[in-house]
Formats: structure tokens, sequence, C-alpha cells
């Protein structure tokens, strides 16, 4: 494990896609190493009920999360209980914010600003599952980053994985309107290791850091064999230019240091 980095992006049980990561193993890392990280679980995954934890993936996802609004307040202020009982040493707890089709946060009113971090995530577009034209699946994709940025997400997760995972072509306009947008509101860009797409990530870095805008250092580990694994990130940030020396100036770190966190 690389002390300098601080991972923004990992995931424990309380994801549904989440391995062999667990809360308590956190704990033990945070008790026993330098490393400092966010633990940043699904919104969608502990929002909706347990036997629709994929519902935010259907065409049916505003119906069900309005109709589980009161348990999903219930669920997310048991998972900040839980996270925060957990919580020492270098950890921070967070959430990996999900947004529905016409902008609204998968999230209880009110408690955004009791976390450490805010990732904002695109993981699931209409446009995409109904093969609609590109201008369209651009359009949703603005949509739901103004969205995620009006909320105050600190860090956008992955920002093209889910279009290019789907074979979808990112512009050169579309990754110069991410990286704008990310400078005016005041967001960072994932290098995310989880899922690599190494030459969208190379341009998306080499441009953020021309316009001064800091890279943020994701794992996004579903298994504890990702955790710490840093390669990917060095080898993005070499190729971008940039010497060991100058990483810690380049790099998004939270606003709130882990210990101090921590120790509440």
């Amino acid at each position: 494990m690389e002390s300098e980095f601080f991972d923004c992006h990992t995931h424990s049980e309380f994801s549904a896609c989440a391995e062999d990561v667990t809360l308590q193993k956190y704990t033990e890392i945070a008790r026993t190493t330098p490393q400092a990280f966010a633990v940043t679980d699904h919104s969608a995954h502990i929002c909706y009920p347990p036997d629709k934890r994929w519902g935010f993936w259907t065409d049916d996802a505003a119906e069900l999360f309005e109709r589980s609004r009161e348990q999903a307040r219930q669920c997310v202020t048991q998972y900040i209980e839980a996270t925060r009982r957990a919580q020492c040493g270098g950890m921070l707890i967070g959430i990996e914010l999900d947004v529905l089709p016409d902008g609204r946060i998968v999230f209880p009113e009110g408690l955004l600003g009791t976390l450490d971090v805010v990732l904002g995530a695109i993981h699931s577009m209409p446009t995409l599952r109904h093969e609609r034209p590109l201008e369209e699946i651009e359009a949703e994709f603005r949509l739901q980053v103004e969205a995620l940025a009006r909320h105050g997400m600190h860090v956008l997760a992955h920002p093209f994985r889910l279009l290019l995972s789907n074979q979808v072509p990112v512009t050169d306009e579309l990754l110069e309107w991410t990286v704008r947008m990310a400078g005016q509101a005041g967001f960072s860009l994932e290098i995310n290791s989880h899922q690599q797409f190494h030459e969208y990530d190379l341009r998306m870095v080499r441009m953020a850091l021309e316009r001064g805008i800091p890279a943020a250092v994701g794992t996004d580990s579903h298994r504890l064999a990702e955790f710490g694994d840093f390669s990917y990130h060095v080898a993005i940030l070499r190729e971008a230019g940039l010497t060991e020396q100058q990483w810690q100036s380049h790099l998004w770190r939270p606003p709130r240091p882990a210990r101090e966190a921590a120790a509440g």
C-alpha cells in the first residue's frame, strides 16, 4: 500500500456488487496501516428495498424510489451510524451517489452533509437501455453530471465507464465538456482502476491537469485484492507527465482529514 494516495472509492458489504470486502476488514486496515481511504457504497443499493436492490437499473427506478422513501431514510441512517461506529484511523465515510433520469438524487434529503466524501456516479441511463441516438445519450449524460454537481459531489467517479462499457464512443467534445464542467463546478475526476479505460483516462487526466483540476485516485474496491493496489494510477500519472514529487500537489484530497473525521 502506498499511503501517499488517498483512495476515494471503496465498497463494503452494503453494496450488492461487493465480494469479500467488509466494514470489519476496513476497520482492521485503518487501525494497522497508514492508508487513508473512504468507504463509499452505492446509494441505490442502500435506498432500494432488499428485494429490489437492483431496481435503480430498471425503467421503474423512479417509481420504486418514491415508494421506498421512508424506508430509504431509515436504511441510510442505519448505514451512516454503522460506518461511523466502525470508523477509525484513516477511514472516511461517504457514498457513491446515484441520480435518477430527471436529476433527483437517490438519497434522503438533508443527509448528504453528514458525510465526509460524496462521489457522484452515472450508473444507469434509459437512453442507453433503449439504444437511443448518440445525441440523446450525450444529453442525458450531461443532465446527470450537472445534477450531481448541483448536489455538491466532490468527485465524479469513473466518468465514462457506463458509456464505454456499452460501446458508446466518448467524443472529444463530451470529454472536453466534462473536464470544463469539473473546473466550473469544483469537482474532481477519478482515475478508477476497477475497470480500466487507459486511453480515455489518460486523455482526461492530461486535460484536467492542464486546467488545474486535481485527479482523484480510486480503486473502487469490490474485493480485498483490489484495495491498496495503485499501480494503474501510478502508470496514468506518470504517462500524464507528473513526477512522484508532483503527485500530492495535483491529486484530490478530502476537505476534512481522515483522522480528524474519525476522531469526531
